[in-house]
């Protein structure tokens, strides 16, 4: 019953969107698109929704931070998920499936990402979109993180946010 329990409240806090105030006072949402969420709670663990939320928060914060951009407002963001393969097996695949080496155990992942950047009116100002998936295991990460491949397009992500964030400043 608890671990049906912890489902639920996993798959709830998974349907909603992460939102938040950024440093300079902008808010962030992040969804994940319901695709992702059905793959998620089927394959990868219903979990593993906070931990790629989590990702595009941190990708998005240490971005604007690098750009210097973490003290300037910005103009509210809202952040689609529509994808993510893992390039290692979640926890989730390993508790399933002991057999998984989480270690010699690959796959081709990546992330499919957008987002629409609003004014304080909600006016749409810019959109902006990242899709990226390994193409062979030479050009995958050689991290060992279930989401090593879709944190690097988060990253490429959070950078074109910041790039589109510097055009909506002048």
């Amino acid at each position: 019953m608890r671990c049906l329990a912890t489902l639920a409240l996993s798959l709830a806090l998974t349907l909603t969107a992460a939102a938040g105030q950024d440093a300079a006072g902008g808010s962030l949402s992040i969804r994940i698109a319901e695709p992702l969420q059905k793959a998620l709670a089927a394959s990868y663990g219903s979990e593993e929704a906070l931990v790629l939320q989590q990702a595009v928060s941190d990708g998005v914060a240490r971005a604007t931070r690098r750009a210097r951009l973490d003290t300037r407002p910005q103009p509210r963001t809202e952040v689609l998920l529509s994808d993510a393969r893992p390039s290692h097996p979640t926890r989730h695949q390993q508790s399933q499936n002991p057999g998984i080496d989480p270690v010699h155990s690959m796959s081709l992942g990546g992330a499919t990402l957008s987002a629409v950047l609003r004014d304080a009116d909600g006016r749409e100002l810019e959109r902006v979109s990242v899709e990226h998936y390994a193409n062979s295991f030479a050009e995958a990460s050689a991290s060992l993180d279930a989401w090593a491949d879709a944190r690097l397009t988060i990253d490429r992500f959070a950078d074109r946010l910041v790039q589109a964030y510097r055009r909506q400043l002048h």
